[in-house]
C-alpha cells in the first residue's frame, strides 16, 4: 500500500488519524536519541547510528532523525503469515512420517507448513478451512470406529 505523504507532522498525523501533539513529541523524542553523523548513514552494513537515552526499545543501526519533509507513513496491513516446513499431511488431513500416515494424529493450518514445501500464494486460509473440517470429520470417523 502507498504510504501517507505530508508537508508537515501535524498534516501527516489528520492523515493518518493520531493526535498531532502525541506525534510530534514522539518524532522529538526519537529525534533527540539518535546519536552519530548521519553522513555515515550506510544501509548495507550496521552502520552504528544508534538510538538511545529515553527510547526504548533502544535502535543500534540505521537511526537519523525525522526532520525534513515529506513526511511518510506507511499503513500497516493485516495478513496471513505462514511457515515453511512443519508437519507432511496427506489429502484426509492424516499426519505423515515417512511417507505413512500416523494412526490417529490429524493436522491442519500453520502446524502443516503450508503445503508442505511449496509455496502458492494467498490460499493459507482457504487450506487451514478445507483441511480442518477434513481433519475433523477423520478424527470423528476414527471415533466411531
Amino acid at each position: 500500500m502507498p504510504p501517507f505523504e505530508a508537508a508537515t507532522l501535524a498534516e501527516l498525523a489528520a492523515l493518518i488519524g493520531v493526535d498531532a501533539g502525541n506525534l510530534a513529541s514522539t518524532v522529538a523524542s526519537y529525534n533527540a536519541a539518535c546519536i552519530g553523523d548521519p553522513a555515515q548513514f550506510d544501509a548495507t552494513v550496521c552502520d552504528g547510528l544508534a538510538a538511545s537515552g529515553a527510547l526504548s526499545p533502544p535502535k543500534s543501526n540505521w537511526a537519523r532523525a525525522i526532520a525534513e519533509p515529506p513526511f511518510l507513513a506507511w499503513p500497516l496491513v493485516g495478513a496471513v503469515a505462514y511457515t515453511f516446513g512443519g508437519l507432511a499431511t496427506d489429502d484426509r488431513a492424516r499426519v505423515l512420517r515417512d511417507g505413512a500416515a500416523i494412526p490417529g494424529l490429524y493436522a491442519a493450518g500453520e502446524i502443516t507448513g503450508h503445503f508442505y514445501a511449496t509455496a502458492p500464494n494467498a490460499v493459507s486460509v482457504l487450506r487451514a478451512f478445507v483441511f480442518g473440517r477434513i481433519a475433523g470429520r477423520e478424527a470423528v470417523s476414527l471415533l466411531r470406529a
